[in-house]
Parts: structure tokens; sequence; C-alpha cells
């Protein structure tokens, strides 16, 4: 189910010997005398490494001021330290997204074929990946056409060939002058002789130097982790390239987010309405036009309420801070908000307050829920105009109203406290707090007598949520935290997530579901292994993503990769690619089985969350294995031939 940013290196993907500032090259013109133009000549073509600041002329003196160039130097000396520095040369962006091209490799001089992902106008960068799928945020000077280089890839600066001795002073003159006339703008160029193509050396269990967004993140997993790295933001003023084919380049991902759009909440409704009328097996259900029926004020201001309680209770002064996903320190206290909330029911019960609106309003609950969660999506999406350009959803910036409010124009938006976290958060407690609130119900209803197998499913949801937010902090290292952005479909799913796994309890509750004893030990025994399978590998892999040099992580395999990450490739990452995902399937199937026993084949509805849950993972897992086929090349294949099972093991 769903989940800390490292500092950056200076490198930024440049060669391993620093140029000279231009602030140093200035200093030191004026404090020595000018060289020639033939000295200056041969020293551009002998360095190709870095570019040179732009050649000024010095400016001229009055006839009545004319002293030697050493004097008049040394006196321009203190003047021209007390300028700034000129500002790095700015190239020409001439590649477009898509585009092959030639890419200097970090921390070399050799260039390979690579390809254009995005265009960073204000930076002078791209971003540009390899033939081995590394992708590094490369400098436009070190970027170069393909057709320039087809006779050969890889070219190393070299020493230019030695000029004639012969040659007259005069023509060396002519050659240097007319070079330091050209544009300030470009470097000068070396010519060398080509060479064969050469291909992108395989990944290094010991690179070089890579680039300062890319190895932020020093250490990689081999799960649900893309990558703790800067995204690349799409800039939608950057004209796009015309399309090629027979038909016109028609960007529909708007009604691709339309249809999720109308879908998610459609699909509830459907549930619940089915629910609602006591019929839970397939069948066309007939939604109301009413807007009185979606519609009860109590309901909405009962879950208005409950978040603002957990706004409240996020201000405990309780539990560790750390740092979020959105670069803040947030305290981890959402353990002790659920502590404190459910707390709240026995007293009203010992107050003898009527705790049946939950049970009576569900679907008004429900549908309030749906209602508000287009609050924080609105809000976030307006925020984002003035969030930080590093914490940008690369899908959801396409400059379309649809696409963008749905996928979130930002991952992880923070305004008075981490949005996601809060959202998360409140998630669990809703699913915890449900569930006492509708056992308890029945049990009232029932003059006092309990049902083992009703409280025990519902204490396995608890348990699930209580879990979630006793290990909070792991929360960072999720899918949703790392690589969604908070958009309507990620907070609606937070919304509607605590009324899916509740119908298996109304269900259980309406059916009045009985197991014996040794089922019901069987089911909890499932439920426990499902648990520590989770856990455990939950645990190793967040672990491991902190600090990969613990000591109880040493005895865990690792297989190194290009950048210096690493992939866990020990302990349960060991036996299966994803076994967080075994163990979530494993605890949502036990929730469900105690109601099978009455369901059977007719009532296909409460199968809903288990077949929902299995069908994702197992899409989830084709799409990891090609993103981190991407990412880590050759590494993972070896991650692969190892560990061929997904889920279960020599099973798929």
């Amino acid at each position: 189910m769903p989940p800390k940013k490292s500092a950056r290196s200076a490198s930024r993907g440049r060669p391993s010997s620093a140029a000279k500032s231009p602030a140093a090259s200035k200093k030191k013109s004026a404090a020595t005398p000018a060289k020639s133009p033939a000295a200056s000549k041969k020293k551009a073509s002998t360095s190709s490494k870095s570019p040179a600041p732009p050649a000024k002329t010095p400016p001229a003196t009055p006839k009545s001021a004319k002293k030697t160039p050493a004097k008049s130097a040394k006196k321009a000396s203190p003047k021209k330290s007390s300028k700034k520095a000129p500002s790095t040369p700015r190239h020409q962006m001439e590649f477009d997204e898509g585009d092959n091209i030639m890419a200097r490799w970090p921390g070399t001089s050799l260039f390979f074929k690579a390809k254009v992902m995005f265009v960073r106008d204000d930076d002078n960068e791209y971003d540009v990946q390899y033939e081995d799928g590394t992708v590094f945020t490369i400098k436009a000077k070190d970027v170069k056409a393909s057709k320039s280089l087809s006779s050969g890839a890889a070219k190393t600066p070299s020493r230019g060939r030695s000029r004639s001795r012969g040659r007259s002073p005069g023509r060396k003159s002519t050659a240097s002058s007319s070079k330091s006339k050209a544009s300030p703008g470009r470097t000068p160029t070396t010519k060398s002789p080509s060479r064969a193509a050469v291909r992108a050396p395989p990944p290094d269990p010991t690179p070089t130097r890579t680039s300062a967004r890319l190895a932020a993140a020093k250490v990689a997993l081999s799960s649900d982790e893309e990558g703790r790295t800067r995204k690349a933001v799409p800039n939608p003023s950057h004209p796009r390239k015309a399309s090629r084919g027979l038909l016109p380049d028609w960007d529909l991902s708007w009604l691709q987010a339309l249809f999720f759009i109308v879908l998610g909440p459609a699909l509830l409704l459907t549930l619940h309405t089915l629910a609602k009328d006591g019929t839970w097996g397939p069948k066309m259900p007939t939604l109301s036009r009413k807007p009185a029926d979606y519609w009860h004020r109590d309901s909405f201001l009962a879950v208005f309420s409950f978040l603002f309680a957990l706004r409240v209770l996020n201000y405990l002064p309780l539990g560790s801070t750390v740092r979020a996903a959105s670069g803040q320190e947030v305290r981890m206290n959402g353990f002790f908000s659920l502590l404190a909330i459910l707390a709240v029911v026995p007293v009203l019960v010992y107050r003898k307050v009527d705790v049946s609106f939950a049970s009576d309003n569900y679907f008004h609950l429900m549908t309030s829920a749906l209602l508000l969660s287009l609050m924080p999506s609105t809000v976030c999406f307006f925020l984002a105009r003035w969030g930080r350009r590093s914490n940008a959803n690369p899908k959801g910036n396409t400059g379309n109203f649809i696409v963008d409010w749905y996928r979130g124009r930002e991952f992880n938006p923070y305004f008075r406290g981490d949005v996601k976290l809060m959202l998360y958060r409140g998630s669990n407690i809703a699913l915890a707090l449900l569930n006492v609130l509708l056992v308890l119900q029945s049990v009232n209803d029932a003059k006092g007598k309990v049902n083992p197998t009703v409280v025990v499913a519902a204490a396995f949801q608890v348990v699930y949520a209580m879990d979630a937010l006793f290990n909070e902090e792991y929360f960072f290292f999720s899918h949703d935290a790392m690589n969604t952005g908070l958009g309507f479909g990620l907070v609606s799913s937070y919304f509607a997530f605590p009324f899916i796994p509740t119908l298996i309890t109304k269900y259980m509750i309406a059916r009045s579901v009985s197991l014996p004893a040794a089922q019901l030990i069987g089911v909890a025994v499932l439920n426990a292994l499902g648990y520590v399978i989770f856990r455990s590998s939950e645990t190793q892999r967040c672990e491991f993503a902190k600090n990969p040099s613990q000591p109880q992580l040493r005895n865990l395999r690792t297989i190194a990769t290009a950048g210096g990450r690493k992939i866990l490739a020990g302990g349960w990452w060991g036996l299966v690619r994803y076994p967080n995902y075994l163990g979530e399937i494993l605890m949502q199937w036990s929730w469900v089985l105690p109601a099978a026993t009455v369901a059977g084949r007719a009532d296909l509805l409460v199968y809903f969350l288990p077949i929902f849950t299995t069908v994702t993972l197992l899409a989830r897992t084709r799409e990891q294995n090609t993103r981190n086929k991407r990412k880590y090349g050759h590494a993972w294949d070896n991650y692969c031939s190892e560990v061929p099972a997904n889920i279960v093991p020599k099973i798929y």
C-alpha cells in the first residue's frame, strides 16, 4: 500500500577537470602582460574541456596617457579586480525533445549517441538518455549534432596539428584576430581527427562522476521507487515537433483524464447504491438523478469536522520529526492522532451517546467525502503556481487544465503541513474509525451479542490502519509519495478508500456471517503471514533507502549500478522482486475470506477490493520492470536473472 532528498553534488555532469572561473581568468590577464595572438590561438586549440570566457579588447587609452603595457596593466589590476565577473557564455539551444544527438559522457572527454529527453532553456542544459538507458543532465556546450559526428561518435580533445614554423606572424595574427571577432556566446572549438563509432560503456560499479540532479539519491531500490531526483518538467511554451505521420499529432490525454475523473466516483456510487438496496450481485444499478439523494447536510458537516480535527491534531507535539518529500520538517504524530480519535468512542459509549450516525448515514458520508475531495485538488492546483520548480510533476504541467487538475501539478505540496501526508493519514484514521463504529452499532442492534467473525474481520482492517500510521515515516518511500502528483486522481482515492474495505464489514453485519473457530484461526494465520511479509519487506526496503550501511543491513546482498546506486537483492528481495505486493495481496484476501462462505458466487461485490488490488499490483509489476530496466540498465538484468519471480516464487 501506500510511503528523503540528499545534497546536490557540484559536478552537474561536467568533466572532471573544472575550468577556471571567468573572474580568475580576468584577474590573471590584468596582472600579466597580454600574450601574443599566436599564443592565444594555440591555447584555444589545445583546451576543449571547458569553455573559456569571451575575449575582451582592452579599452583604448588617450594619447596623452600612453604608457608601457606592463605599467598600465599594473595600474589597471586593482580596478579590474573590483568589477563583477563576466557571466558564463550561453550556448544556443539547437536541439528539440526527441532529437538524436552526441553527448559527452560525464567525467570523460568521450561523446556517445544519445537522445534529448527534455530541454532546459533557463539552465542552458539538456536531459539526455544514452543508449544504455542512463539519463544525465548535460550542459549545452557538451551536446553536438549526430550528423556532424557520423563518421566517429567519440572524439577526444587532442592537440591540434603543429603549425609550420615558416608561417609568417602576419598570417597567424590575422587568423587569431578573426577568431576573436566571433560571437561572444560561442566558444572556440577544435578540430580533431574522427574515430570509429564508440558505443556507450556498460554501467560500471565504480563510476566516475554523475550529474547533480541524478546523483542526488545515492541509493536505489528494487521496488516502486522511480528515483528521488529532480524531475524534468515540460515547458508548455516549447514548440512541439510537427507530426510526420498520415494523421495529425493530436494530444488526447485530456480525454483519458476526463474518463477517469468520471469513472472513479461513478464506480464508487455504483457499489454503494447496490449495497444500499441489498443487491450485492452484479447488476446494473439505477442511479438517482436528484441532487437531494446525494446531499446530506449533517453528513457533510461531519466529514468536514473530521478533516478539521485532523488539521488541528497535526500540531500535536508528539512523535519524531523527519524531512518530508516536500523538503519541510514534519512531525510523525499520525499514530497518536489515531489513538486520540479512537479514544473518543468509549467516552461516547459511556455518555450513552447514539453512535448509529455512521451506520445510518454511511452512503451520505461517502458522497460528502467525494464532494470534499474537490477542495484540496483545486486549492493545490492553484497554489502550485508559486511552488518550487523541483517539486513540479512533469505529467501535470502540460498546459491542459483537465489533465493538470487530475494528475496534479506538484508531487508534494506544502500548506501548513505536508498535504499528501495529511490525506494519507486521514484515509487510514477514517478506515479504523468506520470499522469501530459499524461493529459497535451491530453489537447494540444485537442487544449486546458479539459476533466473533465480524469483530475479527474488522480488527484486520483496524490493525492495517494502525500499522500504516505507526510506520508513517515509510510513507515517503511509497509510489504515491514519490512518483504521483497530488491531483484529483490521488486525492479522490484517499477520500474514497475508507468506504471500500468497510463494504466487507457492512456485508458481514448484514448477512450475519459466522465461521467455526478452526476456519477463523486459519484466516487469521493467513492475515498474519501477509502482514509479516509486507511489513518486514517494507522495513528492509525503506531502511535500505535511508542508509544502506546500517549494521542490520550488512548481510543483505546488493547489486551495484551506474551512478553509485544499489539494488537490494537480499532478504525478502532475494526471493521475489516485489515481496511487499505479495504481503498486500494476502492481507486483503484474508479480509474477504470470512464473507466468502456466505457470498459464494452470487454476491460478487464483496470481492471487489481484493480483485482490484491484485490486478492493479500485477499491472504495476510490469510497469516497474520496464522503468527499472530503463533506469538501471544491465544491473537490473542481472537482478532479474537471479530473482526471476515478480510476486509468487516459481509461479509469477
